[in-house]
C-alpha cells in the first residue's frame, strides 16, 4: 500500500513535465477514475458558464447571469496539486496537507490574483455531477456565481485506497490588475 501510495505523488510530477504550460496526464496510477483532462477542461467549463448564465439562487443570495470564465492552466495546476494532495492524504479541505490556503496556492505558482476562491468536491464520478453538486451548495454555488471571478482550473484525480476515491478541485480567480485589493473565497 505503501509504495502505491508513493506512485501517486510521482504520476503527479510526471503531469507538469509534459506539454508545456498545459497539463498531460500521464499516470502511474492505474486506478485513476476521473475523467480525461482535456474532457474536464471543456466540460467544466462549459458546465460553469452555463450555470453563470442564468439567474440563480445561492441560499438566500439571489445572483443575476454574470460573465463567462476562461480556463487558465495555471489555476488548473494549482486545482490539480491541491486535488492529489487530498487524494494522497485521505482529507476533504480547503486547508492543503501543508496548512496552505488556495491563495497560498496559486501565489506558489507565480499567478497574481485580485480575487480568488476554490470549490471541491469528493466521490464524485463527472465534472456533470460535480457542477451540480456546486449549484445546491449555497457556499459554492455563490463562489462559482462571483462577477469578479474570470478565470478558472480544475482537476480530478483518483485513488481507490481511499474513502472518497475521487477529489475534485475548481479554483476561480481574478487577475490582479494594478492597485485591486485581494479577496479570497472558499
Amino acid at each position: 500500500m505503501l509504495k502505491r501510495l508513493l506512485l501517486i505523488p510521482a504520476a503527479a510530477l510526471l503531469l507538469y513535465g509534459c506539454g508545456g504550460s498545459e497539463i498531460r496526464y500521464a499516470l502511474a496510477n492505474d486506478s485513476y477514475r476521473c475523467e480525461d483532462f482535456d474532457v474536464i477542461k471543456e466540460k467544466m467549463t462549459a458546465l460553469i458558464n452555463k450555470a453563470r448564465s442564468q439567474s440563480r439562487n445561492c441560499g438566500y443570495k439571489i445572483f443575476t447571469p454574470v460573465g463567462r470564465v476562461e480556463w487558465n492552466p495555471t489555476l488548473a495546476r494549482a486545482a490539480l496539486e491541491h486535488s492529489v494532495d487530498m487524494a494522497t492524504g485521505d482529507f476533504v479541505s480547503h486547508e492543503g496537507s501543508d496548512g496552505s490556503e488556495v491563495s497560498d496556492r496559486v501565489e506558489k505558482l507565480d499567478y497574481e490574483w485580485a480575487m480568488v476562491g476554490e470549490n471541491i468536491s469528493v466521490g464524485r464520478e463527472s465534472a456533470e455531477e460535480v457542477v451540480a453538486a456546486w449549484i445546491r451548495s449555497p457556499v459554492h454555488c455563490e463562489v462559482l456565481m462571483q462577477p469578479r471571478m474570470t478565470e478558472i482550473g480544475g482537476a480530478c484525480f483518483h485513488n481507490k485506497d481511499t474513502r472518497n476515491k475521487t477529489y475534485w478541485t475548481v479554483v476561480f480567480a481574478s487577475p490582479k490588475q494594478g492597485g485591486v485589493k485581494k479577496t479570497s473565497q472558499k
